[in-house]
């Protein structure tokens, strides 16, 4: 099944090449539309949570919290997807197209992991969209390859980079920006900043206890 997704999806995007730029987008969404049909998320992980909830929080653009439907709070990082850091250039705005999408929804969510900040790495639908998808197809996250490469299926591997080079090629959302900081870089970055801040820091305290 997962197979015959991806041949599928790989056919529709062949033939987008043959097609004209502006077909591009009717092309992917017809991929897209195919390759969920057949069960494109039939994920690496053997052990997926599923259960349903409301949205009640949106801390930025790949990261909620969902009450679920026993009371209980979940902290959700979503699965594939890394999206700018609040404190980056368009940080804001992805939070705020991904609050548009979901906060105050009843959502599925699926859970294949848990990351080390202890929250549920997920995929979250909304009446069978993937908003995790919806955050790349609108330019407001990185498909995030390094971890994607090891975990995602197939498919869903080929459907999140085609919806990100669309979102390149038309310069949707953060590809407007000549020059966009990706977020793991970003945060590589204040990693460093810290880290020097503390050396220096440790260095004055020394020289004033000699």
């Amino acid at each position: 099944m997962k197979k015959r997704g991806l041949i599928i999806l790989c056919v529709l995007a062949g033939m987008s090449f043959l097609a004209k730029a502006e077909d591009w987008a009717e092309w992917l969404s017809k991929g897209r539309q195919i390759a969920e049909s057949v069960g494109i998320f039939q994920e690496k992980s053997q052990n997926i949570q599923q259960y349903s909830g409301k949205v009640v929080k949106v801390s930025d653009g790949d990261t909620v919290w969902v009450v679920d439907s026993d009371g209980l709070r979940h902290k959700i990082r979503l699965a594939y997807i890394d999206a700018p850091e609040f404190q980056q250039a368009h940080g804001k705005a992805a939070r705020d197209a991904l609050n548009d999408l979901a906060y105050g929804k009843t959502v599925d969510v699926w859970v294949f992991d848990h990351d080390r900040y202890k929250r549920e790495v997920a995929q979250i639908r909304l009446n069978d969209r993937d908003l995790n998808l919806a955050q790349i197809e609108q330019g407001h996250a990185w498909h995030y390859v390094s971890i994607a490469k090891r975990q995602q299926s197939e498919t869903g591997y080929a459907l999140y980079a085609a919806a990100e080079m669309d979102a390149r090629y038309y310069k949707k959302g953060l590809w407007r920006q000549r020059n966009p900081q990706a977020p793991w870089d970003f945060r590589r970055r204040e990693r460093e900043k810290q880290e020097a801040a503390g050396s220096k820091s440790g260095r004055e305290n020394n020289q004033k206890n000699r």
